[in-house]
């Protein structure tokens, strides 16, 4: 074996604990540890391997990915903390949440909720060097939809690391809407409203998503070349939150209204 295959060889078997590690804080009843206090030398690029490696695990044992999606894509999520630059997260299918249903807040640590426009893909997305316009000519339609998040951290900051490895902390996703065609639609001025218990609890244009959610869908695929992975027809893609995220109460009654995409509801239950 040469240095090099001996280094290869090193850091695949080093990653492979680390995911070991992660599936079980990830089962617990509590948040994990700070991935760096275990792991200090893991760096970003394989942050996201670890991610991938858990994530084909879980595949292996009965699940399957969704799709894609992107976090702190908005000025007012990488304020609140603290990085700046978008980064990547996997759907699993079994994530998925029907519409119109109740949702048990009792599965997360803290949930969360973030208003986003998901996108269907029509035809694959190879990166890197994905445009916007290869991504907008690869998009089926767009859907309005809602991220839960499942923050399992506790209350100092963490690192893009940790933010990675956890899976950006995604606990599942609604989709609403038929889908609407991207023909004559620039979803840099699709506005949203989000309502909790009938407040306005946010409002803006999806234009505070990367400038436009398109952008989004390009850099997922760019990211995920970087690793080798594509993104394939027929995926979901969430874009990204196009405000900041609420907290989730139980009895909590949630509308998101888009100008154009139409609207999802979710009735937050214990």
């Amino acid at each position: 074996m040469s240095a090099s295959e001996g280094a290869v060889s090193n850091a695949g078997g080093r990653l492979e604990k680390l995911t070991d590690w992660i599936e079980a804080r990830l089962t617990e009843d509590y948040a994990p540890p700070e991935v760096l206090q275990h792991a200090p030398e893991l760096s970003v690029p394989d942050a996201y391997r670890v991610q991938a490696a858990y994530m084909a695990r879980r595949v292996a044992a009965g699940d399957a990915i969704a799709g894609y999606k992107a976090a702190l894509t908005s000025k007012a999520m990488q304020e609140r903390e603290g990085f700046d630059e978008p980064i990547l997260g996997t759907l699993l299918t079994s994530r998925r949440l029907p519409a119109n249903a109740p949702v048990s807040l009792g599965r997360y640590l803290r949930a969360t909720l973030e208003p986003e426009v998901a996108v269907l893909l029509k035809s694959a997305l190879v990166g890197p060097g994905v445009t916007a316009a290869q991504a907008l000519a690869a998009v089926e339609c767009y859907l309005p939809a809602v991220e839960i998040g499942d923050i399992r951290t506790g209350d100092n900051a963490r690192s893009l690391q940790q933010t990675i490895v956890c899976n950006t902390f995604n606990g599942g996703y609604v989709l609403g809407g038929e889908g609407v065609t991207p023909a004559g639609i620039d979803l840099r001025y699709e506005g949203m409203v989000l309502e909790v218990n009938g407040e306005v609890a946010g409002s803006a244009t999806a234009v505070e998503v990367l400038g436009d959610p398109i952008n989004s869908v390009a850099f997922m695929a760019n990211k995920l070349g970087e690793i080798g992975l594509v993104l394939q027809p027929g995926m979901v893609l969430l874009t990204g939150s196009i405000v900041a995220s609420v907290r989730l109460h139980p009895g909590d009654e949630v509308r998101v209204g888009f100008t154009r995409l139409g609207a999802v509801q979710v009735h937050c239950a214990e």
